[in-house]
């Protein structure tokens, strides 16, 4: 996603401690445990950039299945189907309320 992006803000790039926003110098190098401000552990919470958070870097940290998975497809149709059956019933109802108002 990023490689499309003709311009990106350098702001976005920066490492940041994730608990307290600290961009300090230790954080650019990666070579800090611990954050200088707030004492964070950057070996458990590593200093990510906004870019990386949001996930514009890499692959997007969700816990969701993928797009072609056989449970999500089989729960696509089955959402098609409840909605096929409620509109079919709404129809019949429908049609059912116009033959009472007519036939009398």
């Amino acid at each position: 996603m990023l490689q499309k992006a003709k311009t990106l803000d350098p702001g976005l790039m920066v490492r940041r401690c994730v608990a307290c926003g600290y961009d300090g110098a230790l954080l650019r190098g990666g070579h800090a445990e611990i954050c200088a401000r707030c004492g964070c552990n950057l070996l458990k919470r590593p200093a990510r950039s906004y870019a990386e958070m949001e996930g514009l870097l890499g692959q997007p940290m969700t816990l969701d299945e993928p797009l072609s998975s056989p449970r999500r497809q089989e729960r696509l149709i089955h959402r098609w189907l409840v909605f096929l059956f409620l509109t079919a019933i709404g129809f019949i109802a429908l049609l059912y309320l116009a033959t009472a108002t007519f036939s009398v």
